[in-house]
């Protein structure tokens, strides 16, 4: 029996059933006619049967509504185990706000969500509203107000909100609003998930969909069964095939019918054993053309480990490779004259080496040289001379047959290689037939222009077996060729060889004398012709060898020359000296000046007259009492820049020299205007005289010639007394020479200067 009533009902009830009780009780007792005493009895036994009924039914009433609690309350606890497992399971946190005042229930879900127990994060609007992220507060505000004053039942949103760590959670928010009977907002209610691995996976998607979209590499997927499902715009632009054209079909319809079918084998063998495969694969654009691409093909598969797709990406190479055999060309070929390098040279000759070696043939290699180039660079322009290379290389091209290798190795030098020379004579004749071919003028804006070159010649296999050797050997007969008096050939001897390695030794025991003061410097006398009297000296640099002793000058200065050290040489020699000219003044000795000689190295750095400057300034000499000789042919080198470079000299006060004056080719209307003070007639000239008619000519002229230039002229190379005598009478002022005294340490110079 269940009594589903109410307390009100039940009361009631309750109240009729006594009231019942006690007329029906009293009338029956009446009916049976009790005396008193029985009656009182009764009505005793009445009462206590009506507390015992009426308690055994208040029992039962109340053993009933308490089950029914127990089952409310264990239904109302499997529900909300129902709803926290659910809220679980979807990973989400609940939110529930009374409007009626501004406490908010967050389930411990909610509060994990960001990283806080229940009794942290608040119970409040606040608690929520504080930690959202600032950009979205105004816009979750105006959410918030948009539903209240809309009555919007349901409510969605994503927003950021601060994680307890300091960072920012994106949550998907669902929720709706209940009324109460009045229509006015009594409950907001719903839940959160923390959505910000999905906002990040969405962010790659779109990533990954913006540059499968605008890479430049094409891509095409295809399913398991090889049929096209996606393409991007840049597979339409390299192949020319519109999405349309290929959804749906397979790739095979790209095969351009280069690669054999071993070559599709080993792509699937590579692509069913490690899941990719990539190399350069010729296919066929739309229009026919067939063009080569870089392609890497991957496998996918799916969540369960099955094949789902494959993809391609891939990119167009035609112009890489059109570039790479344009840079494989440069890489080789000279690009002024588009004639082999000496790269290529150097391939060509090991070939050579190895037909030779192989079949017993011979062969010549010879090294071309223009002579006098510079002065076309200087006098004509850069762009004149690159014209006039280009010119010769198609020149000497023409004059060779195709069996031979011409080739540009840098600068003004050539190389040939003939791998079919039996015989030095037909060497002999091919450098003559070069040498014949250049003899012919060169027409650069219809004016003619002529040039000479230096050859020098090595045979193979009996000068060298390897490029180097031959390389080298040849080089050192073209050096020969240009010391021989130059537009002439010049085949390699093993003399050479050690020529050279004599020369490579004396390099670098003159470094190492420049390093550990093994040099000297010697002091040869000046003298005036009419008294005989020293009135300067020159500074001569020696070497004194340790093992060797005294070096001859003509043995290692061309060695300092060509090897760069003569500046550094020149630079101590100055030094030296402008302090040696100190020490005389100070020891009494009246000399009017010390001559130190510049060489074209050091004169063409441009920075003398800085250097000079240094050091009169450190040594404390007067510049009056320097005197620097400077060779024609380094004055005429660059005309323009010596005369800058002496201007700036002369105005340091020192004195300036032409050193070897008639062995180059002086301007006189250059000469005129250089602020020299002295010619110095070169020693050629003096050696003949006085009974050598040519000498004495240009010993006269070139006296006369200082004379009237208002410059003193000095002669080189006296030796005996009757070339100092004929010197005098025809005008010239000062000597130098043996007849006056040999090159010595300047404590010798100083005694016989005492003694004199």
């Amino acid at each position: 029996m269940k009594l589903q009533r109410s307390p009100l009902q039940l009361s009631l009830l309750y109240l009729i059933v006594a009231a019942l009780w006690i007329l029906c009780s009293d009338a029956l007792l009446l009916w049976l006619g009790l005396d008193r005493e029985a009656l009182a009895h009764y009505q005793t036994f009445k009462g206590f049967a009506f507390v015992l009924i009426t308690g055994l039914v208040l029992y039962a009433a109340l053993a009933q509504h308490r089950s029914q609690q127990e089952l409310a309350r264990e239904a109302l606890r499997s529900s909300e185990e129902r709803l926290s497992l659910a809220l679980d399971s979807a990973d989400e946190g609940m939110w529930d706000w009374d409007m009626k005042s501004t406490r908010v229930f967050y389930s411990a879900r909610y509060c994990e969500l960001l990283g806080y127990r229940p009794e942290e994060f608040g119970a409040d609007r606040d608690a929520w509203l504080g930690r959202l992220h600032p950009e979205d507060r105004h816009l979750a505000e105006e959410r918030l107000r948009a539903l209240i004053e809309d009555r919007t039942p349901y409510y969605e949103s994503i927003f950021r909100i601060r994680h307890r760590d300091g960072n920012y959670r994106w949550l998907y928010s669902r929720g709706r609003l209940l009324l109460d009977d009045q229509g006015q907002p009594h409950r907001f209610i719903g839940t959160s998930s923390d959505i910000t691995q999905r906002r990040a996976d969405e962010d790659s998607l779109r990533q990954a969909a913006a540059v499968f979209d605008s890479t430049l590499e094409g891509v095409l997927v295809t399913d398991r069964d090889l049929h096209i499902s996606h393409v991007n715009p840049a597979f339409t632009r390299i192949t020319g095939y519109e999405s349309k054209d290929v959804l749906g079909k397979s790739p095979s319809m790209f095969k351009s019918g280069r690669h054999d079918p071993a070559f599709y084998q080993s792509l699937w063998h590579a692509l069913s054993t490690r899941g990719t495969w990539s190399g350069e694969i010729w296919n066929r654009r739309k229009n026919g053309e067939v063009f080569p691409m870089w392609q890497c093909i991957r496998s996918i598969h799916d969540e369960n480990g099955h094949l789902s797709h494959y993809v391609a990406v891939f990119s167009d190479v035609s112009a890489i490779k059109h570039s790479q055999h344009e840079l494989d060309f440069l890489a080789h070929h000279d690009p002024l004259t588009g004639l082999p390098n000496r790269l290529l040279f150097g391939e060509r000759i090991e070939q050579a080496l190895q037909r030779a070696k192989r079949e017993g043939r011979r062969g010549a290699l010879l090294l071309l040289d223009l002579d006098h180039f510079k002065i076309v660079n200087e006098s004509l322009g850069h762009n004149t001379g690159d014209l006039l290379l280009k010119m010769i290389g198609e020149r000497l091209g023409a004059a060779f047959g195709p069996d031979m290798t011409l080739a540009r190795l840098g600068g003004d030098e050539y190389g040939v290689l003939c791998d079919d020379c039996a015989e030095a004579e037909q060497a002999s004749q091919l450098a003559l037939q070069t040498l014949d071919s250049l003899s012919q003028p060169f027409l650069l804006d219809d004016q003619p222009l002529f040039v000479g070159a230096s050859i020098g010649i090595s045979l193979y296999p009996d000068d060298g077996d390897s490029v180097e050797q031959l390389m080298r050997n040849a080089d050192s007969a073209l050096f020969r060729a240009k010391n021989s008096g130059r537009q002439t050939f010049s085949f390699y001897s093993q003399d050479m060889t050690q020529h050279a390695l004599i020369r490579v030794r004396l390099e670098s025991q003159l470094r190492l004398a420049l390093e550990e003061g093994q040099l000297r410097v010697h002091y040869q006398p000046i003298h005036r012709l009419d008294d005989q009297r020293m009135i300067g000296a020159e500074a001569l640099v020696r070497w004194q060898h340790p093992e060797r002793g005294l070096v001859p000058p003509g043995e290692f200065i061309p060695v300092a020359e060509d090897s760069g050290l003569i500046g550094a040489i020149d630079a101590w020699v100055l030094e030296q000296a402008c302090a040696q000219m100190c020490r005389w003044q100070a020891a009494g000795m009246s000399l009017e000046f010390i001559a130190v000689n510049v060489s074209s190295r050091l004169f063409g750095r441009g920075e003398l007259d800085l250097r000079v400057e240094r050091v009169l300034r450190e040594t404390g000499l007067e510049p009056a009492r320097l005197e620097l000789e400077v060779t024609e042919s380094a004055v005429m080198d660059n005309p323009e820049r010596a005369s800058e470079l002496l201007t700036q000299l002369h105005k340091l006060g020192v004195r300036l020299a032409i050193d070897d004056f008639g062995t180059g080719y002086s301007s006189l209307a250059r000469l005129k205007s250089l602020p020299v003070h002295k010619l110095k007639l070169d020693q050629s000239f003096v050696r003949g005289l006085p009974h050598d008619r040519e000498d004495a000519a240009i010993a006269r002229a070139v006296i006369t010639l200082g004379q009237s230039l208002g410059l003193r002229v000095l002669a080189e190379g006296i030796e005996t007394e009757e070339q100092a005598a004929y010197l005098r009478e025809i005008g010239c002022v000062l000597g130098q020479g043996y007849w006056f005294g040999r090159p010595q340490p300047a404590e010798q110079l100083l005694a016989a200067q005492a003694n004199a």
